[in-house]
């Protein structure tokens, strides 16, 4: 594994985009980044904030040295293969690649670059991720259910009209939610049912991160002036059959609905390219084929796969972690585990950041 070769590119997405939580705010997922930003400021504050520029100097002097690179799909590729994943298959946000700093940069991520040495940038993108609604208690991410109360909403409404009044002019790109889901939040459903395309002049896309379970054709069609701008989403399932749905990786699913609603999503032709995520644990890495297939089956060459690695969120149960942690070498499973990622990795349409577990071929199925 060669760190040295990070220095010789460029990450844009701290020059584009900022997660926003409802405490903490982030220029990257928590979980591949491990410099936080200050909390409870505004999303302008802590866009502009030390700590920001902190990262984005990591970036230009390619240290990287806040990056968590066996996390970061994108890092741990470059690391491992030599090279970064490829954009084409995965940069559906359009700021999640890297490049290299001796080729002709996206116009945009120079733009971004040039602008922040100006002191004159603003995100691209931003993520809505301050509302943990969600219909569904995954085990590796929370240990209840959680629904806003009228406060909550009124909150995740005032957050939005924050976002609104300080970027509005400038975003190209809004995605929710990393941290619930939009069709159950009721404050992220109204702004997809009542948006308004002068409010947001210069946006091009909106990219949904869902469980798809609410997903529905009527709740689709409730919320038309929305839809040409959905052009992208995030499915999360983390499994590959009923059982280990139902019971194990998605309390309080269904299975048949969640089939129904990918298969409706499929249709639906605004939606250019869809993420299917799937957490590998204990609990679900024998399904990791049966997903890949599934995933197939369903959408075709629309959609990528994404098998990651199971993150400590700090929710788990103590011991519970370690249960799951199967890709770690002392895991009694992981014997195991390494069959299972060497029958689907390296794939078409899928990608990682488990590539130190696969072998050494160029062979995909």
């Amino acid at each position: 594994m060669n760190k040295e070769i990070f220095k010789d590119y460029i990450c844009s997405r701290p020059f584009l985009t900022l997660d926003v939580h409802d405490n903490d705010r982030y220029l990257c997922c928590a979980a591949w980044l491990k410099k936080d930003l200050p909390k409870n400021v505004s999303p302008k504050e802590a866009w502009e904030s030390e700590e920001a520029n902190l990262v984005r100097e990591s970036i230009l002097d390619g240290s990287y040295k806040y990056c968590d690179s066996n996390m970061c799909p994108f890092l741990h590729t470059l690391k491992v293969k030599g090279h970064p994943v490829k954009a084409d298959n995965t940069d559906m946000m359009n700021t999640l690649t890297l490049f290299r700093k001796d080729s002709i940069l996206p116009p945009n991520v120079q733009k971004a670059i040039d602008d922040y040495k100006k002191g004159e940038s603003t995100p691209e993108t931003v993520f809505f991720s301050f509302d943990r609604t969600c219909n569904l208690e995954c085990p590796s991410c929370r240990i209840e259910l959680f629904t806003a109360n009228s406060k909550k909403i009124k909150e995740v409404e005032g957050d939005i009209e924050l976002i609104k009044e300080q970027y509005s002019s400038t975003l190209k790109r809004i995605y929710i939610t990393g941290s619930g889901d939009p069709f159950v939040s009721v404050g992220f459903r109204n702004f997809l049912r009542n948006f308004k395309k002068s409010d947001w002049p210069k946006l091009e896309n909106i990219h949904l991160h869902t469980n798809a379970t609410r997903w529905t054709k009527k709740m689709w069609d409730s919320m038309k002036e929305v839809q040409p701008y959905i052009g992208t989403c995030e499915i999360s399932i983390d499994a590959g059959t009923k059982d280990t749905y139902e019971n194990k990786t998605r309390i309080n699913g269904n299975w048949e609905e969640l089939i129904e609603n990918l298969k409706f999503i499929a249709t639906i032709p605004t939606i250019r390219f869809i993420n299917t995520s799937f957490v590998v644990q204990q609990k679900n890495y024998k399904e990791m084929k049966i997903f890949y297939n599934l995933i197939r089956e369903i959408f075709d060459h629309k959609a990528m796969i994404f098998f990651s690695k199971i993150q400590d969120w700090g929710v788990m149960q103590e011991g519970e972690f370690i249960k799951q942690e199967v890709h770690n070498p002392n895991h009694p499973e992981h014997s195991e585990f390494l069959k299972s990622v060497r029958e689907v990795l390296p794939a078409k349409n899928a990608w990682t950041n488990l590539h130190e577990f696969t072998l050494k071929t160029n062979k995909v199925i």
